[in-house]
């Protein structure tokens, strides 16, 4: 098909929903395989191995849906599929990263510029160049959230782009990363506003979830540092919360990703 064929927003989004609805069952299965494989390390507590394992439950978790979604059969050739998933993942995430980079240098370039003075002076003092970033980063906290709002713009912008790299890989059976910015070419609004529309929601109500969740176990949210504090004190906490956030995470935000980028793939394709 053309790289600019009309895609509809509610028939993608619909479609997303029907899926989800129609298998539900599944859906559960997969969610809570994920979420056990994880835990099956956690009573060592939060390591290496554990965030492997984490990546790497949620990475074949969404690549069974997206197969599922697309028709295909979700457990066959899972394997290989994950493994072409995840470096496709890999890749966006290099792309993002070098945004980031990029990003963060221009930010730091505006945000210490009132005081090149004060900088040259100091020379290479070390210690008192720390102060005078760590003040200017105190003083300027309007221009960091101008571009971390800016840089979630951008996440959402370039993201939306890759949107079908993974049902893309999945069906051609390699990576196919540009493939997507090709595809999206001329549907990047109609895209954009689809997940909008139908993950913003799922989103948000994920992370209630999981808040009244870290709450009821008394798991601090938000600062790493006190996370991992909280595991040494309470594994078990800390497990539980980590298990059910996960199920949570993909039984309501991660199944609608998948059946909407194949929906919207399976339409330009």
């Amino acid at each position: 098909m053309s790289d600019a064929t009309p895609i509809s927003i509610r028939d993608t989004v619909g479609a997303a929903l029907r899926f989800v609805r129609e298998n539900v069952r599944f859906v559960f299965i997969v969610a809570a395989l994920a979420a056990l494989a994880q835990a099956i390390f956690l009573p060592l507590g939060p390591n290496v191995a554990w965030m492997a394992a984490v990546l790497i439950a949620v990475l074949v978790a969404h690549t069974a849906l997206t197969r599922a979604a697309l028709g295909d059969a979700p457990f066959e050739t899972l394997p290989a599929s994950a493994t072409r998933v995840g470096g496709a993942m890999l890749m966006v995430g290099l792309f993002l990263g070098i945004v980031f980079v990029m990003l963060m240098f221009t930010a730091m370039s505006f945000i210490i510029a009132p005081y090149q003075a004060e900088l040259q002076a100091v020379g290479q003092n070390q210690e008192a160049v720390q102060a005078i970033v760590e003040r200017a980063l105190q003083e300027q906290q309007g221009r960091m959230t101008i571009a971390m709002v800016i840089g979630a713009v951008l996440f959402f912008l370039v993201t939306t782009r890759f949107y079908l790299a993974a049902p893309a890989t999945i069906d051609r059976k390699r990576i196919s990363v540009f493939e997507s910015w090709r595809m999206t070419r001329g549907n990047f609004l109609r895209i954009a506003g689809a997940r909008l529309f139908l993950l913003t929601p799922a989103f948000i109500l994920a992370s209630m979830l999981q808040a009244l969740l870290a709450s009821a176990v008394g798991a601090p949210t938000g600062d790493p540092v006190q996370m991992l504090n909280y595991a040494q004190s309470n594994l078990l906490g800390f497990a539980l919360f980590y298990t059910l956030s996960i199920f949570l995470q993909i039984v309501i935000y991660s199944v609608l990703e998948a059946a909407l980028s194949a929906k919207i793939y399976r339409s330009l394709a």
